[in-house]
């Protein structure tokens, strides 16, 4: 009974993701065929492959400037996210005052409330943050609720011992973190940087009022110009869309396991803490306590 159910849940599996593999297939397969056989939107093999004779038309148009452009970005976003977002989560999961949990119930609440554009724009243009350094501010801006969030869960995994060992060893505040507390989150950094780079990289309705000449085109914006020169050239316009999303799917399929292993990180102590288990010394999942005395010495400089 077990193996038949197992058997069940596998098929069933498999065929939802066929199911969802579909558009993926469509796009890739039409992104290899002709004018005239992309304009029948079907899943068939293509009689004539134009992969070279349509990829070579596309990278033409500027798609590695743009591409450029997408990484510049992309990657300073994401660094300001993670940098940020994890020493706000530092300071307001280890400060257990009003004002910290006034702060934090703050942060959550820019997962709901959703931003407006246009007094963004003119604030950002008051400021003088145009191009590339205010799409980054606004994107950094619009993800740090979500990294806050993720770090507050992952912080309460670590316990309080850690940081008073490294204080009496001579750690300040700066090394406590970046050397001590922040290797730990290794796993919620991987996640954060996954999450947010594939939003950044698809962003298309921010980057558009920032960056909306063609010197500065990220890669999504390119969808939107390329469409708009080429609608009747769907071959090319399938092709424009492999090319944005590659980078995405080959970064999502090498870490995808990173990304369990981080929404999960935290949940042991979350759970002790609900069912009334004060005691939250998780310190075995990271290292014994014995043997971090010595390793606080090697960080914070001091001889043991």
């Amino acid at each position: 009974m077990k193996r038949r159910t197992h058997f069940l849940r596998t098929a069933v599996g498999f065929l939802l993701s066929l199911f969802m593999l579909t558009p993926f297939a469509m796009i890739v397969l039409n992104s290899f065929k002709t004018k005239k056989e992309a304009a029948e939107l079907g899943l068939a093999l293509p009689k004539q492959w134009n992969i070279l004779e349509n990829y070579r038309a596309v990278m033409e148009t500027g798609v590695l400037h743009a591409f450029r452009n997408s990484c510049i970005v992309t990657c300073l976003s994401v660094l300001l996210i993670i940098l940020l977002s994890a020493l706000a989560a530092f300071i307001l999961q280890r400060r257990n005052t009003r004002f910290s949990r006034k702060l934090t119930t703050f942060f959550v609440l820019g997962l709901i409330v959703p931003g407006q554009i246009i007094p963004t724009y003119m604030l950002c243009s008051y400021l003088h943050l145009k191009t590339f350094a205010g799409a980054a501010a606004v994107l950094t801006a619009a993800n740090l609720p979500l990294g806050t969030f993720l770090y507050l869960g992952a912080l309460k995994s670590i316990p309080h011992d850690i940081d008073e060992a490294a204080i009496l060893d001579g750690c300040g505040s700066l090394t406590l973190f970046f050397r001590v507390v922040f290797p730990l989150l290794k796993p919620m950094t991987v996640t954060l940087f996954i999450l947010t780079f594939m939003n950044i990289w698809n962003d298309f309705g921010t980057t558009i009022y920032f960056l909306n000449t063609s010197e500065n085109y990220t890669l999504p914006l390119t969808i939107y110009n390329f469409f708009s020169t080429h609608s009747s050239d769907w071959n090319l316009v399938f092709t424009d869309v492999v090319i944005v999303s590659l980078p995405v799917v080959l970064l999502y399929f090498c870490a995808q396991k990173q990304i369990m292993s981080g929404m999960t990180s935290g949940a042991v102590v979350l759970t002790a803490q609900y069912w009334g288990k004060k005691d939250t010394r998780t310190i075995e999942k990271h290292e014994n306590l014995s043997n971090i005395g010595c390793r606080f010495h090697f960080l914070c400089g001091k001889s043991p």
